[in-house]
């Protein structure tokens, strides 16, 4: 996460919707990756305070339900920002504390999305593209609402559909839940991003010259997914598993190793650039050599942990990348490598075919 700074020089956060030192109304510009300080203007649009000839409006959710900060052009006619234009279902407010939960929702979702745009991911919503776009839907069951339609529902991925269930936004039902499964990590945003390495699984691998040595890598996607997950759950000590996964879950199928590591890979991303802002590292994902900037977040990992113990916690990153497990992250980092490589050569030749038209 990048550094950001009110026009009035106060620091401020990816999440603020109000500047501290001034007071200020603030916004989030996912076009330009830039926290804004906003002057108010006619009716509902705003100027940016530093740069005034930039006018914005507030998303919906922003102005009316207030579980977005995300900004659109003055111009735009959208009620919903890049953020809320994939929402394909939202939680009812009937629930008091849904309030709450869907504003812990939002925030990861939207952290998750910073990273997307980070690394030039296209998100497209499934409002433009129903057949391959991008959507979401929060839904209760009864195990937390009894007046909820359905008895369970799974978080997880569907022809570009992520579910998640809003429980996940309650700290104390994700916490009883990671214990029963055994889990040494469960994060909503880490849901996010392992549902949202389901979906790219497709834009990055399936259907490129990619997907042999992914099935080299990870294991044979065709692997029946149902009878996988099936005998995964019926293990009885789902917390041990070896040097080759990142996780427990991974095991399951190469789909789900898939998905895993690809939170992995947005975890990473998104901390060293957090730890490039406060001096800790000087490497960055994008422009460095992929095995010197795992060598560094080794080494930050380690401080990260030694902190979180001296404070009498957990460790905040309890994980062990052996060389198996680096191999998966290495093929990640270069997929999404491959696909800016495909998409600039398809731009080159589209506009050579354009100019020789004229």
């Amino acid at each position: 996460m990048k550094a950001y700074h009110c026009t009035c020089g106060w620091r401020v956060f990816f999440e603020n919707t109000e500047c501290l030192g001034c007071k200020r109304k603030l916004g989030f510009d996912p076009a330009r990756s830039a926290m804004v300080a906003l002057d108010p203007q006619q009716g509902r649009t705003y100027r940016d305070a530093g740069e005034p000839h930039r006018g914005y409006h507030l998303c919906r959710n922003y102005h009316v339900h207030h579980v977005c900060n995300w900004l659109l052009p003055a111009q735009d006619p959208a009620q919903y920002c890049l953020a809320c234009n994939l929402n394909q279902e939202v939680p009812s407010l009937e629930e008091p504390r849904y309030q709450l939960w869907w504003t812990n929702m939002e925030a990861a979702k939207r952290r998750m999305l910073y990273t997307l745009l980070e690394l030039r991911l296209p998100i497209v919503s499934k409002l433009q593209d129903p057949d391959s776009g991008l959507a979401f839907a929060f839904r209760d069951d009864r195990r937390y609402n009894p007046r909820a339609e359905e008895d369970y529902v799974g978080t997880g991925h569907l022809n570009g559909l992520i579910t998640v269930n809003m429980m996940e936004a309650d700290p104390a039902a994700r916490e009883s839940a990671r214990i029963d499964m055994m889990e040494a990590y469960r994060t909503l945003l880490g849901h996010f991003r392992h549902e949202s390495g389901h979906y790219y699984w497709r834009t990055v691998v399936q259907g490129t010259d990619r997907l042999q040595n992914f099935r080299v890598v990870f294991g044979d996607e065709r692997t029946d997914y149902g009878a996988a997950l099936k005998a995964y759950y019926a293990q009885a000590d789902k917390a041990r598993w070896h040097g080759d996964y990142i996780s427990p879950y991974s095991r399951a199928h190469p789909w789900e190793d898939w998905a895993e590591t690809w939170a992995h890979y947005l975890h990473i991303a998104d901390a060293m650039e957090t730890a490039g802002v406060f001096g800790l590292t000087e490497l960055t994902l994008g422009k460095d050599d992929f095995q010197l900037c795992l060598s560094d977040w080794s080494t930050l990992t380690i401080m990260l942990n030694e902190m979180n113990r001296s404070v009498g916690q957990h460790d905040a990153y309890p994980f062990v990348l052996t060389e198996k497990i680096t191999s998966k992250l290495t093929f990640v980092h270069e997929s999404i490598a491959a696909f800016h490589r495909t998409r600039a050569l398809h731009a080159r030749i589209e506009r050579t075919a354009g100019a020789e038209a004229r």
